[in-house]
């Protein structure tokens, strides 16, 4: 099959993720939205070419992306394949999953979006997470690219590429850590009962860089789930 033609802009986000089902509705009515409305253009594989030797056209729009947006829901090995692609030549990516076990434990140090499809307008609290990331990365894209992987500068600026290289692993290490240290010490929160000082238990910690999945264990001694995405959700909507 011979492939469609189009120039590939510079300033375009490739969207991997699985194809069919809702995974087309999502990328349709949320994905693609966020994406333009960040002034920038979407691309996913299936948008512009027919089946062919799919890897060479995967590689084009990796190299010339950028921004990569990948959607790692279900554990799907060839959004995996792409996204290591993505890694390998610095490109930062924007992960994003509806259930945190399926991010492997090396990439959890990466900003992670992660959405409730059971929780009211999560689809536009999807579209706006993704906008401010794609604007916090056009800051600062090395924040969206693990350590391993960023280049060292070659001869007269080694030093100073080593270095930022260092202090990135460094960063890299500190979130890990942070991350273990919460998930050790939930059992020992004290959550409140009060209905009003749950909501601003949750908020507090929303605010400080927990992720709703942190919250839901911290809320799991009390409530059960349905009940813990409505205390979450009424947070939400009381104090932002």
């Amino acid at each position: 099959m011979e492939k469609k033609t189009q120039k590939i802009d510079k300033d375009t986000c490739f969207v991997i993720m699985p194809f069919g089902g809702w995974f087309d509705s999502y990328y349709k009515d949320i994905y693609k939205l966020a994406i333009e409305e960040s002034n920038m253009i979407p691309i996913r594989a299936d948008d512009l070419y027919r089946p062919s030797s799919i890897i060479d056209d995967i590689w084009d729009f990796t190299k010339s992306a950028k921004i990569i947006l990948a959607d790692l829901s279900t554990k799907n090995p060839n959004v995996f394949y792409e996204l290591g692609l993505a890694h390998s030549i610095t490109k930062p990516a924007i992960l994003l999953t509806s259930d945190i076990n399926d991010i492997p434990f090396d990439l959890r140090s990466l900003r992670i979006i992660e959405y409730n499809k059971n929780a009211p307008n999560w689809g536009t609290e999807l579209k706006e997470n993704i906008k401010l990331s794609i604007n916090e990365i056009l800051k600062h894209p090395l924040k969206a690219v693990p350590p391993t992987f960023v280049e060292i500068d070659p001869g007269e600026k080694l030093k100073a590429g080593t270095i930022k290289h260092e202090l990135l692993e460094i960063r890299n290490e500190i979130d890990n850590l942070k991350r273990y240290t919460k998930s050790e010490n939930i059992d020992k929160i004290d959550v409140p009962t009060d209905y009003n000082e749950v909501l601003k238990f949750i908020y507090n910690k929303l605010t400080n860089g927990e992720t709703e999945e942190a919250i839901h264990k911290y809320l799991s001694k009390r409530w059960e789930k349905e009940t813990r995405d409505q205390l979450i959700t009424q947070s939400k909507d009381k104090y932002n």
